[in-house]
C-alpha cells in the first residue's frame, strides 16, 4: 500500500460515525467529579494554609494550648521509718481528684496502734479544695495543708477497741469560697482548680523509748518594733506550761518547736488566768525568714501581770517528745 493509498483509508474511517459506547455519558460524568474534587482539594489545603498563616501572624487567634491537667501523684511506701525512727505500716490507700461530687468511704483495720493520714499532691497550690476525713463517726478531723508534692502527716483520732472503723473521705467544694487578689481588695468567687490527691492510712508503732529532738533555734533577737525580754524553754510533755511575769502594756509571744509530732502541738494563751482566747500551733523554723507570727496582747499598766501559756496535742504521741522555745516581746 503507497502513503497515498494509507491516508485515503484514515480519511474514509475518520468521517464515519463512532461506534456505539452506552457507558460513554457515565464515564465523563466520573472524570468530571474526579476532576472536581481534585480542584476542591487544592483550594482547601490553600485555605487551610492560609488560616493557619492568618492565626500565626494576628495576635490572639492562634489556638491557645490545653491548661495542664494534674496528674497521678506516686502511690505512698508501704512502709517507712520516720526521723526519730518511729515505723510506719499503710493500713489502706486511695487517690482522690478534687472538688469531686460526692465523699469517699472506705474501711480502716484498727490493731490498737496510732493512726496518722499521709497525704501527697499534684495541682496548684490555691483555689483547691482539700480534702478531709472523719473516722468511726467521730467529728471531722483537723484539715491538711495546701497541694505540696512533700508528704504531709496528720495525727488522726480513732475509736478505741475497735477492730475497723468507716472512713469518710469529703473531697467535695465548700458552700462558697473567695479569693482576694490584693489586701483590702473585693473577695470574687473562683471555682475550684482540679488537684490530685495521693492519701494512705499508716499505723505506727510507738518507739521503745522517747528520742530526744534537737533544740530549737535561738529566738531573733527583734521582729518589727517589738524586742526580746524574755525566753523560756522546754520539753513537751514533761513541761506542759510557760509563765511570764511582766509589765504592763503591749507585748508579743512567739513560739517555736522541733521534733517529728512539732506541728501538731498546740498552744493557747491567758493573762492574769483569764484566756484570751488566741493560741495557734507551734511554728517549726528549718530554714529564713522565720515563721513570723505572733499574737499581740496589751497588758493592765501599773501591775505586773502574768502570762501563761498552756501545751497540748491532740492525738497520739506516745514516747515522741517536742521540743519547745517561747519569747516575750515588747
Amino acid at each position: 500500500m503507497t502513503v497515498q493509498d494509507l491516508r485515503e483509508v484514515l480519511r474514509e474511517h475518520g468521517s464515519a460515525a463512532p461506534p456505539p459506547n452506552p457507558a460513554r455519558r457515565t464515564q465523563i460524568e466520573a472524570r468530571i467529579r474526579r476532576r472536581r474534587l481534585r480542584r476542591t482539594a487544592v483550594a482547601g489545603g490553600a485555605i487551610a494554609a492560609a488560616v493557619a498563616l492568618a492565626a500565626a501572624l494576628i495576635p490572639g487567634t492562634a489556638e491557645r494550648p490545653a491548661p495542664p491537667v494534674a496528674v497521678k501523684p506516686a502511690p505512698l511506701p508501704e512502709t517507712f521509718t520516720s526521723p526519730d525512727g518511729t515505723q510506719y505500716r499503710r493500713l489502706a490507700a486511695t487517690t482522690v481528684v478534687t472538688p469531686g461530687r460526692t465523699n469517699i468511704t472506705l474501711t480502716l483495720p484498727l490493731t490498737g496502734n496510732p493512726v496518722d493520714l499521709a497525704a501527697t499532691c499534684e495541682g496548684p497550690t490555691r483555689n483547691i479544695v482539700t480534702p478531709t476525713v472523719a473516722v468511726g463517726g467521730l467529728m471531722r478531723q483537723g484539715d491538711l495543708g495546701g497541694c505540696t508534692k512533700e508528704t504531709q502527716l496528720l495525727g488522726l483520732e480513732v475509736p478505741k477497741g475497735a477492730g475497723k472503723a468507716e472512713v469518710v473521705i469529703d473531697i467535695v467544694r465548700p458552700g462558697s469560697a473567695c479569693w482576694q487578689d490584693k489586701p483590702g481588695g473585693r473577695c470574687v468567687e473562683r471555682k475550684p482548680e482540679r488537684a490530685v490527691w495521693s492519701l494512705a492510712f499508716y499505723e505506727w508503732i510507738p518507739p521503745a523509748q522517747p528520742v530526744s529532738p534537737a533544740a530549737p533555734r535561738p529566738l531573733p533577737k527583734a521582729l518589727g518594733t517589738m524586742k526580746l525580754s524574755r525566753t523560756e524553754s522546754g520539753t513537751w510533755p514533761e513541761q506542759d506550761t510557760v509563765t511570764f511575769r511582766t509589765n504592763g502594756g503591749k507585748i508579743g509571744i512567739e513560739k517555736i518547736c522541733t521534733g517529728d509530732l512539732a506541728g501538731r502541738l498546740t498552744f493557747t494563751v491567758a493573762v492574769n488566768g483569764e484566756d484570751t482566747g488566741t493560741g495557734g500551733t507551734c511554728a517549726v523554723w528549718k530554714r529564713d525568714p522565720f515563721p513570723w507570727g505572733m499574737a499581740l496582747h496589751t497588758l493592765p499598766k501599773g501591775r505586773t501581770s502574768t502570762v501563761t501559756l498552756k501545751l497540748r496535742m491532740k492525738g497520739a504521741h506516745h514516747d515522741r517528745p517536742v521540743r519547745w522555745s517561747a519569747g516575750l516581746y515588747r
